[in-house]
């Protein structure tokens, strides 16, 4: 889980502070409040650090449940943002020159609303009613 990074700016390398979750999802990383806060440079930046997972921005007055089958249904008002770094083609992330801006290629991501799903094995958005 992201403990502290910078919000409402251009994410920057290695200037994200993460820490254990709570074990409930495997291979996520999750950030709240997400676009009220204007967060998406913090998890860019843990998605470029950390590839092979997910990240998962999670709007205020919005959650997430997720069933044995590892699908992802969105309830609420806001909008659930899935980044997924694992075609990412080029990244400067490296120990050095920490304070300079993120650079990353081919990046993608999903906006799901109440009503949309995702499946967390096939890394794929679906329509809730697919999901029964």
């Amino acid at each position: 889980m992201i403990v502290s990074g910078e919000d409402e700016e251009s994410p920057r390398k290695c200037t994200l502070k993460m820490s254990p979750g709570l074990g409930f999802i495997k291979n996520v990383i999750i950030d709240q409040h997400f676009a009220q806060r204007g967060r998406i440079g913090r998890i860019l930046a843990g998605i470029a650090q950390n590839p092979e997972i997910l990240g998962i921005g999670i709007d205020e007055d919005t959650a997430i449940v997720v069933n044995e089958k590892s699908i992802l249904k969105v309830i609420g008002s806001g909008a659930v943002y899935i980044i997924d770094g694992t075609d990412i083609t080029h990244t400067n992330v490296s120990e050095q020159y920490q304070d300079e801006i993120l650079s990353i290629f081919n990046v993608k991501m999903h906006i799901l609303i109440k009503g949309n799903a995702f499946d967390l094995n096939k890394r794929a958005p679906m329509e809730e009613e697919k999901t029964q």
